[in-house]
């Protein structure tokens, strides 16, 4: 898979040594609990509601390449120790490191080809009202920390020596300072109750037209498929997010955010200017949790201060639609089949034009005889709505399986055709190992 510089064993070891076996407490195993629900407001794994549903689901018999971690023994301390931690405050707590790394076969010159980068997530849930009933509510707390390894992270890797605007690796590179609050927000209510809201600083771009099966920690690396961006989406800041469940298939959604958020800080609220949107969710097939349904909404964004790009606005004044369809492609639901696509007007989104189709097969047969496996295969096409740039495609392929019972490892390969910003390249492979683990 290339030459990767000896910084990745960095990030290997420290998977391995986070890896091992868990121990899950009483309060989160009952089976059926609000507690042990999908977020309802987000279908993102990396979302906080739903890492640490991850985190307590997580099973000391989960099958693995290696059944047994050289730290299980620290990781079963750990889980006790957050137990004791609940019953005596009603606050729950996880972690996840995400580590990254990635070459290139081509590159601009001067820039760097390969590189690594970690993702390091602390989340916290004080669970303060109505606590296990449907109308339950609490504060959400993330601390998102990202780092380098004396190299070009892969994010950067994508966006500036390929030029590229889908991208080959959302999320991994490095913040100034390392860490930040991500998400602070307090949230109530469930399916159950028939709404649902979180007001606070909050991610709009974890909760619009998410899904379980896109997301750059668990599946698919490139921003084009991780992320809806032909969606003026702002950055994590101050909003409000609710929707109502109408019947056990349809909800509607809504949210309120600042157009000038910033995740380093409180953003510009004071300037006036908003991004609102309003999500149609409907579920064909309920009753099966690997498929996230349908999405369709509609987006208006004031632009930013100044007409200052930020996360998926380029700072204009603008609005559009998304939308996102999955649907099961096997009788036991294994095989997910999913497309979306959007549109941007006024040169307001990040992609002006944006359509991804993607293919996941859970368990495949093939090639290691190992559950909790998973393959995806996906292709996309962007089109930046700044003048000079050139319509980019990519196909992705990716197998992720668990090395050690809450360890998995990814090995993903892309193809980069007519990187959107240059024209002196055009084509270019991307080779990417992923590291896992949450405790």
């Amino acid at each position: 898979m290339g030459i990767m510089r000896p910084s990745i064993v960095i990030s290997a070891l420290t998977a391995v040594w986070l890896g091992g076996a868990t121990l899950v407490s009483a309060q989160d195993a009952q089976a059926g609990s609000v507690a042990d629900q999908a977020d309802p407001l987000s279908s993102d794994p990396n979302d906080p509601g739903n890492l640490l549903r991850e985190i307590q689901r997580q099973d000391a018999n989960r099958e693995a390449l290696f059944q047994v971690s050289p730290l299980g023994r620290l990781r079963n301390h750990t889980t006790r120790a957050k137990r004791v931690f609940y019953d005596a405050t009603g606050i729950k707590l996880g972690t996840a490191f995400n580590s990254a790394g990635q070459t290139l076969s081509n590159a601009l010159p001067g820039t760097d080809r390969s590189g690594v980068a970690t993702d390091n997530d602390f989340i916290a849930k004080w669970e303060l009202l109505n606590k296990g009933k449907p109308t339950h509510g609490g504060v959400y707390f993330q601390l998102q920390g990202r780092w380098e390894y004396d190299t070009t992270g892969p994010q950067t890797l994508g966006f500036e020596s390929l030029a590229s605007a889908i991208g080959t690796a959302n999320t991994y590179s490095a913040y100034n300072p390392t860490y930040l609050v991500r998400n602070l927000y307090w949230q109530q209510g469930s399916e159950k109750a028939g709404w649902a809201y979180r007001v606070g600083k909050i991610t709009p771009d974890a909760t619009l037209d998410s899904s379980p099966n896109l997301a750059p920690t668990t599946t698919f690396l490139s921003t084009g498929s991780t992320g809806p961006f032909a969606n003026a989406l702002p950055d994590s800041g101050l909003g409000l997010l609710a929707v109502a469940f109408l019947t056990d298939r349809i909800a509607l959604g809504g949210l309120v955010s600042d157009a000038n958020a910033d995740r380093f800080n409180w953003g510009n609220i004071d300037a006036g200017d908003f991004y609102t949107a309003g999500e149609l969710r409907i579920k064909f097939f309920p009753n099966d949790p690997k498929v996230g349904g349908t999405k369709v909404t509609l987006w208006h964004n004031d632009g930013t201060k100044g007409g200052i790009p930020l996360n998926g606005s380029t700072g204009r004044e603008g609005w559009g639609i998304f939308a996102k369809h999955e649907h099961p492609l096997s009788r036991d639901g294994k095989t997910v089949g999913i497309v979306k696509g959007g549109y941007g007007f006024n040169k307001s989104s990040f992609y002006e034009k944006q359509v991804g189709a993607y293919l996941l097969r859970y368990d495949p047969p093939a090639p290691i005889a190992v559950q909790n496996d998973l393959f995806g295969v996906g292709f996309n096409w962007a089109k930046p709505p700044q003048v000079g740039t050139r319509d980019e495609y990519s196909v992705e392929v990716f197998y992720r399986f668990p090395v050690f019972p809450v360890v998995d490892a990814t090995f993903a390969y892309q193809a980069v055709i007519n990187p959107a910003r240059t024209t002196e390249i055009d084509n270019a492979s991307a080779f990417s190992l992923r590291l896992r683990t949450t405790f």
